[in-house]
């Protein structure tokens, strides 16, 4: 490392940490992963202690040549003493780069999960054939708002009850209450009108979508009992149309999805991003 480099890397540390500061005061991600967060200080510590170091011993190693160099004309060159030096003195520098490069590059990806891109997991069987359980996905969350036919990662928080009143995330299936989260697809948008037809006087009911009985890309159509019914119903307004802020969102999988049939709607701020793309197995997302 150079002295040179050592200024370049204390300017693109401080650049990142405003950035962070910027993105996170405008607030352009509604997620919240406390260890991302740690981690970068953390980095960010490591990386302007390593790039200090770095400057400081470049600027005394400059001190310590002027004074050998008046030493050397005071010295018979048959005096001059041999110093022994340990790998690490003869190696810092080059030590000290790797920490600053390894810290910064940790900063920079910590940044790109916090507010721009996250992987993550599927779980269950509710996204079947689109998404299967076990599979990967990379998940946008710059400023998103949600549109129809999106694969969207909603984040499952207090107020959301079964059509028994139960609370959802505090199901015993879920080890950490504040940290469940569903993958559905949106079906219903704000302002959309929603009805139900019943089937055959029995207690179960197609959803009509502004008119249209709604189907998944597989051809299945959906269904909801009475209970699932009222509870949509709850959340459409006086005509019948969905309010502003609040969507429906169903699983691919009809017959096997927990989803707003169950605690309906969902609100636009647990809508924390959108899958956009399979990494493993690698491979794209449907939207329509």
């Amino acid at each position: 490392m150079t002295l040179k480099r050592a200024y370049i890397n204390l300017f693109i540390a401080v650049i990142l940490i405003i950035f962070n500061i910027l993105l996170y005061a405008l607030d352009v991600s509604r997620l919240n992963i406390g260890w991302t967060t740690t981690i970068y200080w953390i980095s960010s510590a490591i990386a302007l202690i390593s790039i200090g170091f770095s400057i400081f011993h470049f600027r005394l190693k400059k001190e310590e040549i002027k004074i050998e160099q008046i030493e050397e004309e005071d010295l018979d060159s048959d005096d001059t003493p041999v110093q022994t030096i340990s790998f690490a003195q003869k190696h810092k520098h080059e030590i000290l780069d790797w920490v600053s490069f390894l810290s910064i590059s940790m900063m920079l990806i910590l940044m790109i999960f916090m507010f721009f891109v996250l992987p993550t997991n599927v779980e269950g069987k509710s996204m079947e054939s689109t998404l299967v359980d076990g599979e990967r996905v990379l998940m946008y969350h710059f400023n998103y708002t949600p549109e129809r036919n999106d694969v969207v990662i909603v984040h499952i928080t207090d107020r959301y009850l079964d059509t028994s009143g139960r609370q959802v995330n505090q199901s015993s299936e879920y080890s950490d209450q504040d940290q469940v989260y569903f993958v559905k697809r949106v079906v219903a948008v704000p302002g959309d009108t929603v009805t139900f037809e019943q089937i055959d006087q029995t207690e179960h009911y197609h959803i009509l979508i502004n008119g249209i009985v709604y189907q998944n890309q597989y051809f299945q159509i959906y269904e909801v009992d009475n209970a699932g019914r009222l509870k949509m119903l709850s959340y459409l307004d006086a005509n019948n149309q969905l309010r502003d802020h609040q969507y429906f969102a169903f699983g691919d999988n009809e017959s096997f999805s927990y989803d707003s049939r169950n605690i309906g709607a969902i609100h636009e701020e647990d809508m924390i991003g959108k899958a956009i793309y399979k990494l493993s197995p690698l491979g794209g997302i449907s939207h329509g």
